[in-house]
């Protein structure tokens, strides 16, 4: 079971307060993740923790019915406005409204970390149907390009970057221990790693930054100064003003398994 920090719900409940800013800069994984995490031909999925729609808004052109489940009213506020069409309902992994196998594939993105998998696992394999897939994919800038990891490893703990690999490794680990156990009902967890780029600024790249849980909950104006020196340090690395565009890469870390 996971055992949150002190400090979890704290940070788990931050993105609420940059919910507009979270839906307009967070971007989505790529279209060959979220393909690969979606099982054959589905007709009913759960985007679960689906904060402001990113992932969201891109599964009614694969998908004929999409539900959305988020704890977070102000994210579910955006994500509503986003999909209107789209059955978005409160709830956690922990406690989902759904009924018994009701969905083809649940798809989790960025927020397994925060789940309680000792209660989630059971839960999300509830809703799935027999032979149902499960998804979970972490999307970032992808730090194992060598500009990126100059940057953010200059920034300290508040870079707001994915973790280095260390860390991804222990991911995985974590979820062969809540998937994989004897008892569990998935089966047959694969990895895989997508990666693209994306048009971005100095600009927006810092208010990227921004989004992220350890630079949220930051004192207004020690926050204010950490983004400041973000976009001064990206801008020198790159050699371009605050608004000119470049390729900003991003890595997307992704698993999938079957409901047995």
């Amino acid at each position: 079971m996971a055992t949150p920090s002190p400090s979890t719900p704290d940070r788990a409940a931050s993105f609420g307060l940059v919910a507009e800013d979270y839906g307009r800069l967070r971007p989505a994984p790529p279209d060959e993740a979220i393909d690969w995490m979606l099982p054959e031909h589905p007709s009913d999925v759960l985007d679960l923790a689906a904060g402001a729609g990113t992932l969201t808004a891109l599964l009614p052109s694969r998908v004929r019915q999409v539900h959305a489940v988020e704890p977070d009213d102000r994210m579910r506020a955006v994500l509503a406005g986003r999909l209107p069409g789209a059955d978005v309902r409160a709830g956690t992994a922990e406690s989902i409204p759904l009924p018994d196998a009701c969905v083809d594939g649940v798809i989790v993105a960025s927020a397994w970390h925060w789940f309680d998998t000792g209660r989630a696992v059971p839960e999300i394999a509830r809703v799935l149907r027999p032979g149902g897939r499960l998804g979970i994919v972490w999307n970032g800038i992808d730090r194992s390009v060598d500009w990126v990891d100059r940057w953010s490893s200059g920034l300290g703990d508040h870079g707001g970057q994915p973790a280095p690999e260390g860390r991804v490794a222990r991911r995985g680990e974590l979820l062969r221990a809540a998937l994989e156990a004897p008892d569990s009902p998935f089966g047959g967890l694969e990895h895989a790693v997508f990666t693209t780029t994306r048009r971005s600024t100095p600009a927006q790249t810092t208010a990227l930054l921004g989004t992220y849980s350890r630079v949220i909950l930051l004192p207004e104006a020690e926050r204010e100064a950490h983004l400041a020196r973000a976009l001064d340090a990206l801008c020198a690395e790159l050699g371009i003003g605050p608004d000119d565009a470049f390729a900003l890469p991003f890595r997307a870390l992704a698993w999938r398994t079957t409901r047995r």
